[in-house]
């Protein structure tokens, strides 16, 4: 049978009955009736003509509108703002970054079938059948409109992407003819799982989430392969209303996850009257919405804290790296900073850092867990008072931090600017702060320098209270205070850097290095600190690293890699490589800018310098034995903070202990020395357990000698000369000349001074004397601070035409020992005296004793021995003993006094007395109570002989 004929057909049939319908009437119709049926023909077609109109215009204003809507940009669709991802120096992810959206693209294979089910059934069930446009939901919102005030869409999968991604959300005519159009010629550009993709990774899913991946992980806390359906089906159901859905509001701040599992259960019920699951799969995964704890509800878990709103892991290392990469897109690109933060929010950027996870995980837990910190010196300043938000919070002070480099690659291994784990974002990071490192800035400022010029002025440098050219602080002052106060003279450069003495710094950069070659150095090992380095840089800062001196500590750090690594300074990074989201790498630090700031030689001896004072010096509590380690200490003025920078084969590291306001002191015996050492100390020892030991050299590098010198000149030891060490020389400074500041004189051994007339001959010792170039300036010293230091004591000023010195001259009095005068020797000759007549009265009466022994009680005798005793004593006090060598010389001998010896010589002779008086010579004269010895009165002539001698002896 001909279907088409049979169509046809039919349409005959209907046009005879609607032909049928105009034949003619057989009578006039009633005039009244005619004239109402005119009135309605004559409104029909008022109406008609109406509505005609009112289409043109509507066509009018739709074409307006079309001609109206934005080119279709799809960049603008696949350029949604990304998270990006930062990850430590293994590959291993830290964190994800992002502005105030969470955003990770994932591509439709990665996203689960039942995810892509769950939407469409959802929201567009013809997805895959229409181009666009669902002209059936058209029709039913538009009829929909025409009941309510509110426009309401029937909005494909495609229109509601384009509304999302390139028109505004309001709810207007205008909108929806663009959204409609728009969504035509998407659909003309991409295929259908291109739409999807992209619709998935940009829906808004609650909680801050854009996006199918994020929210999976933000919710759930999993990747989108391990969603289950109901959790595929919960996240799908957000899309209607995300606030009123989002999950963790209903579970946790209203206590409503009815609200949710409905919502979910709605979802899986589409799936399932739409053939995506299957009716046990429905029933297994729907929830029991109206008993919220029922079992059937159990095995949900929706995350209670937002993992994208938490604080990343290791916060302080990663803002640097935020900050570090700020700055270098900005100088990339010639960018504003919003410009380059912008892009590390949303753009998607992979960030390998130089993040060690162990080295940074060992130094959070010491810094953190440390008990050891110093107190401030007024209680009040034990914390300090910070508003976060609307709250005010409390900071314990003083704070810490601490930076650990690899100067061998130029990478920042870990870092911490606190001492416990930030209170939000972006909180105060001290490592990338600026702190006065007190001394430990000399090594980089002074003697680095002093060794690359070759020890300018000799090795030897004068640590005296005696003005330093140029130096002016407070407008009074001409040198500084050493620690106590004490000067040590002549001392090595060596040992300047290890007992960290100021006056020698001091002046060794003015007299020395100069101002400029100190600050142009500095710059050369990256420092831009303006009281280092910028006009007005002052001496105290760069030979004290005092006062106003603040210093970037990651400066710090890199400057004293340089000394780690062998001269070369390499400018430190947090960041290895950058790629964006394209995975096209926009930075690449892997290769580090260098330069050579110092010699080899250079580094070689300031390592040793710095090896000092781990060993004998004031970094001797950072130094964890089995590593070789190079250090110094600082210590700010008025104890305002405590500074460590220190180095082994594999790291460099500096420590600082201050409060937030860096002028409050802390308690008064805080040092460098006592409190940052320690600290540094107990995460580099952890640091490197497991590190094979090796020197920093394995020889002595070319461009370095080895010298025996006089330690007084610096210069090679003469004969005269009685002690030398060996140091290391730059091979350009190596002494030629020998000292000519010691020659060999006798002396007196007490006073150090040419002998005087009365100097005892046991006195005088042949020893080489240290005399003072008369250009030198220890001539400035007076006598008395000359004698007051050790290596100065005993020096002579001059000793020319030493022959021609007279002591009977008042001029050259100065020249001999001032110890030995007439005076002492008029007492030393009553001494002898009285020492004579001392030995001949305990001889006389000691015979006596044992003579009438039988006659004495025991009382008696123990009293005169008690007597005698005492000027035995007397006798032997041992006068002042020769000076050892290396001792200072004195400037005093005590005179004798007499009464030492003739007091106790009175006594003995009282007590003499008192026992031997008149009753007891009779009894002796008359024979006493000898038990009838016939032998007795013959003896008592002699008794008597020996009374009167006795007598005559006690008027001496």
């Amino acid at each position: 049978m001909n279907t088409n004929n049979t169509e046809k057909e039919k349409g005959k049939k209907k046009g005879k009955v609607f032909l049928d319908a105009f034949t003619k009437r057989k009578k006039d119709p009633n005039f009244f009736l005619s004239v109402f049926v005119t009135c309605i023909k004559f409104f029909v077609i008022a109406l008609l003509i109406i509505g005609f109109a009112g289409f043109g215009a509507v066509l009018g204003v739709a074409k307006a509108y079309v001609d109206g809507t934005p080119e279709l940009d799809i960049a603008r669709i696949e350029d949604q703002d990304l998270t990006s991802f930062i990850y430590d120096k293994n590959g291993d992810l830290i964190t994800e970054y992002k502005g105030l959206e969470y955003r990770i693209w994932a591509p439709i294979e990665e996203i689960p079938i039942t995810v892509q089910n769950a939407l469409i059934a959802t929201e567009d069930i013809r997805f895959y059948t229409h181009e666009g446009l669902d002209y059936k939901r058209l029709i039913g919102a538009f009829v929909n409109n025409l009941k309510n005030e509110a426009v309401q869409g029937g909005s494909t999968i495609t229109q509601q992407l384009i509304k999302n991604t390139l028109l505004s959300p309001e709810q207007t005519y205008k909108r929806k003819i663009q959204e409609a159009y728009l969504s035509t010629q998407l659909e003309q550009e991409y295929d259908k799982d291109d739409i999807l993709e992209a619709y998935l990774n940009t829906i808004y899913l609650g909680g801050g989430n854009y996006g199918i991946k994020a929210a999976a992980e933000n919710y759930f806390g999993k990747e989108l392969h391990e969603l289950t359906l109901r959790e595929s089906a919960s996240i799908v159901g957000i899309t209607k209303n995300p606030y009123r859905f989002d999950l963790r509001l209903n579970f946790y701040n209203r206590e409503s996850p009815e609200i949710s599992y409905a919502r979910t259960n709605l979802v899986l019920r589409l799936m399932y009257e739409n053939g995506f699951i299957s009716k046990s799969a429905y029933d297994n995964a729907k929830f029991d919405d109206k008993n919220p704890d029922s079992p059937k509800n159990a095995g949900f878990v929706v995350l209670e804290e937002s993992n994208h709103q938490q604080l990343y892991k290791h916060p302080y290392f990663v803002e640097y790296v935020i900050d570090e990469l700020t700055n270098e897109l900005m100088s990339l690109y010639g960018w504003e900073r919003k410009q380059a933060t912008n892009l590390i929010q949303s753009g998607g950027l992979q960030i390998y850092t130089t993040l060690d996870p162990e080295i940074q995980t060992t130094l959070e837990d010491t810094i953190y867990n440390y008990d050891k910190y110093p107190k401030t010196k007024n209680t009040k300043d034990n914390v300090k008072r910070e508003k976060i938000g609307n709250s005010i919070v409390e900071i314990e002070q003083p704070q810490a931090a601490a930076v650990i480099f690899d100067h061998n690659t130029g990478e920042l291994k870990a870092l911490v600017g606190g001492r416990s784990e930030p209170l939000a974002r972006f909180w105060n990071n001290r490592a990338d702060g600026d702190w006065n490192p007190g001394s430990a800035i000399k090594p980089l400022s002074v003697y680095s320098p002093f060794i690359e010029a070759g020890y300018p002025g000799g090795y030897i440098i004068e640590d005296v209270p005696v003005p330093i050219n140029g130096w002016i602080v407070k407008s009074e002052v001409t040198y500084p205070s050493n620690s106590g106060k004490k000067f040590k003279g002549p001392v090595t450069a060596k040992t300047a850097v290890v007992h960290s003495y100021n006056v020698s710094s001091a002046r060794t950069l003015m007299e020395r290095v100069g101002i400029e070659n100190s600050k142009n150095k500095l710059k050369e090992l990256g420092i831009t600190a303006e009281q280092y380095v910028g006009d007005a840089a002052a001496p105290s800062a760069l030979a004290l690293g005092g006062g106003e001196g603040q210093i970037n500590m990651i400066d710090v750090t890199a400057a004293y890699g340089a000394l780690a690594n062998k001269g070369v300074y390499t400018e430190p990074t947090s960041i290895s490589k950058v790629f964006d989201k394209d995975n096209k790498m926009i930075l690449d630090n892997t290769v580090r800018p260098t330069i050579t700031a110092f010699k080899e030689s250079t580094a070689f001896i300031i390592t040793d310098w710095l090896k000092g004072v781990m060993d004998d010096g004031t970094g001797r509590k950072a130094d964890f034995g089995n590593m070789s380690i190079a250090g110094k200490t600082g210590t700010n003025d008025k104890n305002a903070g405590v500074f460590f920078a220190g180095y082994t084969p594999y790291y460099t590291a500096t420590v600082m202990i201050s409060h937030d306001n860096v002028s409050t002191p802390l308690e008064s015996d805080t040092s460098g020395s006592k409190s940052a050492a320690p600290l540094w100390k107990s995460f580099m020892e952890k640091i490197h357990e497991n590190l094979e030991n090796k020197p920093f050299y394995e020889s002595v590098p070319e461009g370095v000698k080895s010298v025996t010198i006089c330690p007084i000149s610096g210069l090679l030891p003469s004969e005269e000369c009685s002690e030398t060490i060996r140091e290391y020389f730059p091979s350009n400074a190596v002494p030629k000349e020998k000292c000519n500041m010691h020659q060999k004189v006798t002396i007196c051994g007490y006073s150090g001074k040419l002998p005087s007339p009365y100097c005892p001959e046991g006195h005088l010792i042949t020893k080489s004397v240290f005399v003072i170039p008369e250009d030198s300036v220890y001539q400035k010293l007076t006598d008395k601070e000359l004698q007051n230091i050790k290596e100065l004591s005993g020096a002579f000023r001059s000793l020319t035409d030493l022959d021609k010195l007279d002591y009977n001259n008042p001029d050259h009095k100065e020249q001999f020992c001032s110890l030995h005068t007439d005076s002492w020797n008029s007492g030393e000759e009553q001494r002898k005296g009285l020492i004579e007549q001392a030995n001949q009265l305990i001889k006389q009466i000691t015979d006596n004793m044992s003579r009438y022994n039988a006659f004495l009680t025991q009382s008696q005798k123990d009293s005169l021995i008690k007597a005698i005793n005492k000027l035995n004593e007397a006798l032997a006090e041992e006068p002042v003993k020769l000076p050892k060598p290396g001792d200072p010389y004195y400037t005093e001998v005590p005179p004798f006094k007499p009464e030492a010896i003739q007091a106790p010589m009175d006594n003995l002779r009282k007590t003499y007395e008192n026992v031997f008086n008149a009753e007891l010579w009779n009894l002796i004269n008359t024979g006493g109570n000898t038990g009838g010895d016939t032998n007795n009165s013959g003896n008592n002539g002699s008794n008597g002989d020996d009374n009167n001698a006795n007598s005559g002896n006690n008027g001496n």
